[in-house]
């Protein structure tokens, strides 16, 4: 009856991911601008007109319209079938992974975060602290009530990973001159603590292996250079990702190549 119930899930939580990402887009444009998540209704940002409801359907909407806005012709960024595909697509693997239990909505709200912190970061290189503060504050408190792993990991995860990240933006600046790390990314790393408590380490470690790997392809391809900044935002959420689903597997590969399992 339970796995009943699960597959049935699937295209519930597909279809709720494709909304909340819907909302998660509002969230990503409005408060970078310090605007209001409820007023005024969703609006094409270049001609101003309201969106009707048929026109407003998360990623169905989007191709039907072929990515411009019915009034003025306007392209619409491809971020906003990106972040509602996204989510429907995380969603689906959490519940996956945790079936329909608390912790199922603990791990969701988590990619939810990430989500969010890496589209603001990626579009303004910036970590809003009315979105990661509040964050990690509910963070904490999720941990408190399911008790998915104890108090004291996530505690430790949170220290190890904001810990980690200060380290570098303190250390940063005289071997290579310039700054590192912003708190933003700070607060994220510690943010990624609380959930993932000890595999906090082996994200970080995947955060900057993939970090590595864009940038110096972004070096080859000239359209960075060594002094250029690079949001971190995406790469810490996609190694806290990578970490979630597979860092379990990447953790016993690691030890069975070192000889240690």
């Amino acid at each position: 009856m339970i796995e009943a119930i699960n597959i049935f899930s699937y295209p519930a939580i597909f279809i709720l991911g494709l909304m909340i990402g819907s909302f998660l887009n509002v969230c990503i444009y409005r408060l970078p601008r310090q605007e209001s998540i409820v007023f005024p209704a969703s609006h094409c940002p270049k001609c101003g007109q309201e969106i009707r409801k048929p026109d407003n359907i998360p990623l169905i909407s989007f191709l039907l319209l072929k990515g411009k806005c019915r009034y003025c012709g306007e392209r619409i960024s491809l971020r906003y079938p990106l972040v509602e595909l996204s989510t429907a697509v995380l969603l689906l693997l959490v519940l996956y992974r945790y079936g329909l239990t608390p912790d199922f909505l603990a791990f969701g709200f988590f990619a939810c975060v990430l989500i969010v912190i890496s589209a603001i970061d990626f579009e303004h290189m910036l970590i809003p602290n009315m979105i990661i503060i509040p964050s990690i504050i509910t963070g904490l408190f999720i941990v408190l009530v399911l008790d998915y792993h104890t108090f004291g990991e996530s505690m430790l995860g949170f220290l190890a990973g904001g810990g980690v990240l200060l380290l570098i933006a303190l250390t940063a600046p005289y071997f290579l001159k310039q700054e590192g790390l912003g708190g933003g990314d700070i607060k994220l790393a510690a943010f990624i603590g609380i959930f993932l408590g000890r595999y906090v380490l082996l994200a970080l470690f995947c955060s900057f292996f993939i970090g590595g790997l864009v940038g110096v392809a972004a070096i080859l391809a000239k359209r960075k250079s060594l002094k250029d900044p690079l949001s971190f935002g995406p790469f810490l959420s996609s190694g806290a990702l990578i970490t979630l689903f597979f860092g379990t597997q990447l953790w016993t590969s690691y030890l069975n190549l070192i000889g240690l399992k």
